[in-house]
């Protein structure tokens, strides 16, 4: 099954294309192309914030220690597709 796809036009200054063209020109890619993959990535891109970071530390800190109850993957799946 296709994703379904929506369109939105946008309205940029003629400097700002014209880089945007010479860049997908560079790269062997119409423009169309280019912006929907500059897009594309942004939008899948993660942004690690401080507070993320910090988060992360704490968790790995508790791993390390043994202080984190991990479950089995056989019993999250269970959990998880209870009917």
């Amino acid at each position: 099954m296709k994703p379904l796809k929506y369109r939105k036009e946008i309205n940029l200054d003629t400097q700002t294309m014209v880089i945007l063209q010479m860049q997908a020109n560079r790269q062997g890619k119409n423009l169309k192309n280019y912006l929907e993959n500059i897009l594309i990535e942004k939008a899948t891109t993660i942004e690690l914030t401080e507070d993320y970071k910090t988060e992360m530390d704490k968790m790995l800190e508790k791993h390390y220690a043994g202080t984190i109850n991990y479950l089995e993957w056989e019993d999250v799946k269970t959990e998880v597709l209870k009917p």
